[in-house]
């Protein structure tokens, strides 16, 4: 028989670590390993009573006594950040405490930095201790044991630093780039594309592809428009995540001014064949993320590094960590309209420029690809007694 993978993770809808879990399960498909994937919906904790979190916890632990391995794809916000950071450690620990309990495996992909909200001073280092004594209570203490059950994955090394600090075992933790999509060619060629868009054919377009969110920098870029010629477009091809409640869209639109209406485009949500216009029409691709992001892995950037297209992107841990392996992104500092401003015009006038950092990310995508990360992953699983030498298939489980 084949090794069963249980994988819990948002699943099939707008979301980065869905899109995250879909490739990686498919990879370990193709490798030979058995997937079935309980979904999370992080829109039913606020509507949940405490028996009905107790009962979904039971029911994972349940379901997970059919299986070889659990796998968690973990981010603050999918465990129910909005309830308050005690709430989601003590939903994601409960699971890894029943998971204990049963005698199952788990490895856990943790997608965001555990210290969130940094904050300085005697206040900051108050929080900074509640905050680790909360993880140490619910979550590390897992991960102590040298034959324990759990292992962690994260995507940087400074993000491993963290959860060291924060009381994880440094055997327990792993690090793993955030893989790659292969690269790829736009279907139509630029002016064209540009013509289909509405662009006439001397523009330049740079573009942010996804999710509009306040620490993406979208504002950062509109700004940077001001400094920029005429010729230059800006376009936010995305709308807001289905479950944000925040205003961010409604800053945007009014914080652009008049007369560069005809030169920011806000998309929202568009289908695939028009996004496939404004990949293919786009000069470069940006990445203006704001210093106090806590991703510790981008899949925006590394579908950005896959496009054939150069990329500008700010100086945030997650990205510097690629920068260092393969030099293949043009890097500004994070919140500065006028270095952003010059590093577009830089992007789109320097054609050597622009093909020696599309060659590299190139050369990084195929190192880094789905394919090749299953690799140390499945060597994990093997650590913890799961015998991976199989075939298989993937598919869904109804969420509780």
């Amino acid at each position: 028989m084949p090794p069963r993978i249980l994988h819990i993770s948002t699943w099939k809808v707008p979301c980065g670590i869905a899109t995250y879990c879909d490739n990686f399960v498919r990879s370990l498909s193709q490798a030979g390993l058995e997937n079935d994937v309980f979904p999370l919906v992080p829109s039913d904790w606020p509507e949940m009573l405490p028996i009905e979190i107790r009962q979904w916890n039971e029911e994972v632990i349940e379901k997970a006594r059919g299986y070889d391995l659990v796998h968690i794809q973990h981010e603050h916000g999918i465990f129910g950040y909005a309830l308050g950071q005690n709430f989601a450690v003590k939903r994601y620990g409960g699971l890894l405490s029943g998971l204990k309990k049963i005698g199952i495996p788990s490895v856990t992909t943790f997608h965001t930095d555990m210290v969130i909200h940094k904050e300085r001073g005697i206040r900051g280092a108050l929080k900074s201790f509640k905050r680790r004594r909360l993880w140490n209570k619910y979550v590390s203490h897992h991960f102590e044991e040298k034959k324990g059950l759990a292992r962690a994955i994260v995507h940087t090394r400074r993000t491993r630093k963290s959860f060291v600090k924060h009381g994880f075992p440094f055997e327990s933790v792993q690090v793993l780039q955030h893989p790659c999509l292969a690269p790829r060619k736009a279907s139509l060629d630029i002016k064209s594309a540009k013509a289909s868009i509405g662009l006439p054919e001397d523009s330049k377009l740079v573009s942010i592809f996804g999710f509009l969110g306040n620490y993406k920098g979208h504002d950062i870029a509109m700004d940077a428009m001001k400094l920029l010629p005429e010729n230059f477009h800006l376009a936010l091809v995305g709308g807001m995540h289905p479950e944000s409640k925040d205003s961010f869209l409604d800053t945007l639109i009014n914080r652009m001014p008049p007369e560069l209406r005809d030169r920011i485009h806000i998309t929202g949500w568009v289908d695939k064949a028009t996004a496939d216009r404004y990949f293919a029409a786009s000069d470069a691709f940006l990445a203006p993320y704001r210093a106090e992001t806590e991703l510790a892995g981008s899949g925006a950037i590394t579908w950005a590094l896959s496009s054939g297209k150069p990329v500008v992107a700010s100086k945030v841990d997650a990205f510097l960590n690629v920068n260092r392996i393969a030099e293949c992104m043009l890097m500004i500092t994070s919140g500065c309209v006028g270095e952003l401003s010059w590093a577009i015009q830089k992007i789109t006038s320097d054609a050597h420029l622009g093909e020696i950092l599309v060659q590299r990310a190139t050369e990084f995508c195929r190192a880094h690809s789905w394919e090749a990360s299953v690799a140390p992953v499945i060597d994990l699983y093997e650590s913890l007694g799961v015998n991976t030498n199989t075939q298989s298939s993937h598919r869904t489980l109804k969420a509780a």
